[in-house]
């Protein structure tokens, strides 16, 4: 997993934040704001979202553009 694992947070481009895990870290972000967990940190995270600790933020209108799409890409 050297070169790592990506998964893009905006399901309508590859342009916006991803979460990239490769053999030494968890990056969360984009180019200029990022996150760096360590896999520690990364598997306290994914224990709490599958324990149901975390729930989902359902957006606001203020962060909806009127088309429904993503305010990160303009889809």
């Amino acid at each position: 997993m050297t070169n790592g694992t990506k998964f893009s947070l905006c399901p309508n481009c590859d342009a916006c934040p991803e979460v990239v895990v490769t053999s030494e870290a968890v990056t969360i972000g984009e180019e200029g704001n990022q996150v760096r967990l360590a896999h520690d940190e990364w598997n306290v995270l994914v224990a709490a979202i599958k324990a149901g600790s975390l729930d989902a933020i359902l957006p606001t209108a203020s962060v909806r553009q009127a088309d429904g799409g993503s305010e990160c890409c303009g889809a």
